[in-house]
C-alpha cells in the first residue's frame, strides 16, 4: 500500500463505522492495539491497492481496542458514510516506534525463516493472532502436504523459539521444541 509520493503505508485501524450524526467514525485498532494517532495530526483513508484518501484528524479518543475520531471536512453522517467499511493508515516513517524487541507486523512479512543448524523452513506470510502468543504463519520452501492439502508452517513468536530476527538482514532464526517441525512432516 502507498500513500502520497509512493510512501508506504500501513493499516493501523481498521472497519470504519458511523458513530452518529456529526460525522464521527470508529474503527478497530489492529491487533497490537498501539495508539498511534497520538503523534500524528494526519491520517490516510481506504483499503490495500486502493487509493487513499488524505483527512486532517480533528479530535480522537481511543478505549478498549477501538478508536472514535472526528475528520476535518466529515461533518455529516452521509460524508462519514462514504468512509465507512474502510481502514485508517499511516506512513511508515509516522509510525510510533516500538520498544526493542518488539516489531510490527509488516516488518516481519516477507522475512526468511531457518533454524539455528542453517535448515531453510520458508518465508513469513503472515501473524496470527491467538489471544496469547502470536505464531508466525510460514510458507514452506519445500511443498508441504497434510492430509492432501498444502499447508503453512506456525511456529509461536517467542524468544525461546525465535531466537534471532534481524529485519535488515531479510531472516528469523528459530529453535523450534524438539518435535514440532516434525508435526509438518520436517
Amino acid at each position: 500500500m502507498s500513500g502520497p509520493a509512493g510512501e508506504k503505508a500501513v493499516t493501523v485501524a481498521t472497519g470504519l463505522r458511523l458513530r452518529g450524526a456529526g460525522g464521527r467514525l470508529t474503527a478497530r485498532l489492529v491487533p497490537q492495539g498501539i495508539d498511534q494517532l497520538g503523534q500524528t495530526p494526519s491520517v490516510l483513508v481506504g483499503h490495500a491497492g486502493s487509493p487513499l484518501e488524505a483527512f486532517e484528524v480533528e479530535e480522537y479518543t481511543v478505549y478498549s481496542g477501538k478508536v472514535v475520531l472526528k475528520l476535518r471536512g466529515v461533518d455529516t453522517a452521509d460524508r462519514a458514510g462514504e468512509l465507512v467499511g474502510k481502514d485508517i493508515l499511516l506512513p511508515c516513517n509516522r509510525l510510533v516506534d516500538l520498544p526493542e524487541g518488539t516489531y510490527y507486523i509488516f516488518e516481519l512479512v516477507g522475512l526468511t525463516v531457518e533454524t539455528a543448524a542453517g535448515r531453510r523452513l520458508g518465508t513469513v506470510k503472515n501473524i496470527v493472532e491467538t489471544g496469547g502468543t502470536p505464531l508466525l504463519a510460514i510458507v514452506p520452501h519445500e511443498t508441504l502436504w497434510m492430509g492432501g492439502e498444502e499447508r503453512e508452517i506456525l511456529l509461536p513468536v517467542a524468544r525461546s523459539i525465535c531466537r534471532t530476527i534481524d529485519a535488515r538482514a531479510g531472516r528469523i532464526i528459530v529453535e523450534p521444541p524438539e518435535g514440532l517441525l516434525e508435526l509438518y512432516g520436517l
